[in-house]
């Protein structure tokens, strides 16, 4: 849905006063090249690395993964079909890929957002059963799919009529791939349509939504944590990290596409303007961003997708798990009066490079030790986000 040029010719029912691209100055052209390419390659490497850190993991049993696979997907869309148009439109001052790709980048544009809107309300919905009724009804991986299948659909048949409202305009001498749509019923009709679809209506569920789970986190308290408030009942600290952290990227959503979802219907509604620059650009940089903060709101607040991207940038897998031992189960009363647990690496090396016995590698006289080391380190947490 972002735009990819600071020109909007109006319709024929009203005078056109178009903003001659040309009137940028060069450092104006340089510093939207800058901001572009460093957004792109944020927003990129972000979210590749969110999607290789879920893949690789072996904990991936949680349904928010797949609905965090989907946004990255979503952000990458934006990365890929709309920050290059950008580049390609400031370097160029016109539009070079032909009225078929206006259409279809026009398209794109539409849809990513939509599709991060719709995965946005199923992540809360899933949230909402998790913690409010996690005994009654579950959200299985099979659901989550189906979810994030319909949010695709949903996304791709309301995108379809910018098929019919964008096109290339050459009335002013340089060819312009609309920016917004042109002044008429239909045009006002469907970008009223997508403010309330795509915008309100998702931002009312989403509030709603936390808003009944913040409140039963605050009445039922949270489990190893608040003494006086917790009981049987209590929300695993868990849990509450990740709805804050969920919360905070619906937040962001919000907060960065709202203005452009006003400057969309506006203009649409205007059959007399002249488009700002200044309006654009801030705009089409507060969406962009959105596409780049969700890989930095995940390091920050989840550990365990930290560890990940350790684990995807070390040169061996193996090497990273040497590091640190990780538990299946806590250690029981019976296994450590009998002592028994996770051998040493060491004890598998065997000696003078024969394969070690498994009475060897559990004998604590012949290997000189007299108790295995206990407790060993739990994992707090079962999946990455």
């Amino acid at each position: 849905m972002l735009p990819t040029d600071s020109t909007h010719v109006a319709s024929t029912m009203g005078p056109t006063r178009p903003t001659d691209p040309n009137e940028q100055e060069t450092w104006q052209i340089a510093l939207q090249m800058l901001t572009a390419a460093i957004m792109w390659l944020m927003a990129v490497f972000g979210n590749c690395l969110v999607i290789l850190v879920v893949r690789r993991s072996r904990r991936l049993q949680s349904t928010t993964n797949y609905f965090v696979v989907s946004l990255a997907l979503a952000d990458l869309l934006v990365a890929l079909f709309c920050l290059p148009v950008v580049l390609i439109r400031v370097i160029s001052q016109t539009w070079l890929l032909g009225n078929l790709l206006c259409k279809v980048v026009r398209f794109t544009q539409y849809m990513a957002p939509s599709v991060t809107v719709l995965v946005l309300v199923g992540i809360c919905v899933d949230r909402f059963y998790t913690i409010l009724y996690p005994l009654s009804f579950k959200i299985t991986r099979g659901k989550a799919k189906k979810i994030i299948l319909v949010s695709w659909f949903l996304a791709i048949v309301l995108s379809c009529p910018t098929f019919y409202f964008f096109e290339v305009d050459e009335s002013s001498g340089v060819a312009v791939c609309n920016t917004y749509i042109l002044y008429s019923p239909g045009g006002i009709m469907y970008s009223a349509f997508v403010m309330l679809v795509e915008y309100l209506l998702p931002l009312l569920i989403v509030f709603v939504i936390y808003t009944r789970v913040v409140r039963h986190i605050w009445r039922v308290g949270i489990g190893a944590g608040w003494a006086l408030q917790r009981t049987t009942n209590a929300v695993p600290r868990t849990k509450v990290k990740t709805v804050k952290m969920l919360m905070i990227v619906s937040a962001v959503y919000f907060a960065l596409w709202g203005p452009f979802f006003v400057t969309q219907l506006w203009f649409a509604a205007s059959s007399y303007y002249t488009a700002s620059p200044e309006v654009y650009i801030a705009t089409v940089w507060l969406a962009f961003g959105s596409s780049a903060s969700n890989p930095i709101i995940y390091s920050y607040y989840n550990p365990n997708f930290r560890r990940g991207c350790r684990e995807v940038f070390c040169m061996s897998t193996m090497k990273c798990y040497r590091s640190n031992t990780y538990a299946i189960t806590t250690s029981s009363r019976f296994s450590k009066r009998n002592h028994v647990g996770v051998a040493p690496m060491a004890n598998f090396a065997g000696e003078r490079g024969r394969p070690p016995s498994p009475y060897r590698t559990f004998d604590r006289d012949m290997n000189g030790d007299k108790k295995l080391a206990w407790p060993l380190p739990i994992l707090g947490q079962s999946t990455y986000l």
